[in-house]
């Protein structure tokens, strides 16, 4: 029976921009059945004004878009929440916490993702869900048997170090999964390109063509494999 990987962002693209190849090399790898839960519709975006448009038509718009990257990416199950983009962390944590506590509950997961605790770019909704999952993973894995990894998405400290944008790596000691991702480099650039209304973002952000890196990285929580793994996957059996 395949593993059941769980990716649970704030926004529409964030699968795709950070962990689109990692993604389609365990769907379409036929390693993993993968899940992607996407809290808010990304309304926020300084895309609405750019595009002449509302922010709830930009929402209903980039909802429209991860759906169909979810597709290119073969992601098993796909859904759609409606929460604040920019305001998760106005929210009282616990009502997202129920919320998904009740999904991995139903769904079983083998692996959770999420964003690390600076969140990469320091984003207020990337940070929040952070602690969010870390919270719900660390009370549901004794209860649920199949619950044994969470991984955080980061990018390496020393790569983007002279980007003109400030974000935040991690050094190489913390990264502990490398996923090669350069077969699946095709399928990532469409799931990219699906998100239409934020392409602004790959022209002004993607320094270094990093969205489509030959590998895609991770750090564990409360795990230390011997050496860098190359997949979500790899040594689940030898987890307790």
């Amino acid at each position: 029976m395949k593993p059941v990987i769980f990716f649970i962002y704030p926004h529409p693209d964030d699968e795709s921009f950070l962990t689109g190849g990692s993604i389609a090399s365990l769907a379409h790898g036929e390693q993993a059945q993968v899940h992607l839960y996407t809290l808010t519709r990304g309304e926020r975006s300084r895309h609405a004004a750019r595009l002449g448009i509302t922010p709830e038509e930009l929402g209903r718009r980039r909802a429209g878009e991860v759906r169909e990257a979810a597709r290119i990416l073969g992601i098993h199950g796909f859904t759609q929440g409606d929460y604040p983009d920019g305001g998760l962390r106005d929210l009282d944590p616990r009502i997202i916490e129920r919320d998904i506590s009740a999904r991995i509950q139903e769904l079983r997961p083998d692996v959770l993702v999420t964003f690390d605790v600076q969140g990469g770019s320091v984003h207020p909704d990337h940070i929040t869900m952070h602690h969010v999952v870390k919270r719900v993973f660390v009370e549901l894995r004794e209860e649920l048997p199949n619950l044994r990894r969470l991984a955080f998405t980061v990018l390496p400290q020393q790569r983007i170090a002279h980007w003109p944008r400030k974000v935040f790596g991690v050094a190489d000691e913390r990264m502990h999964v490398a996923v090669p991702v350069q077969a699946w480099r095709d399928i990532e650039h469409a799931a990219i390109h699906a998100h239409n209304s934020v392409l602004g973002d790959v022209r002004d952000h993607n320094h270094d063509n990093w969205m489509l890196w030959e590998e895609e990285y991770f750090t564990l929580f409360d795990e230390r494999p011997p050496a860098t793994l190359r997949s979500l996957t790899e040594r689940l059996a030898a987890l307790p």
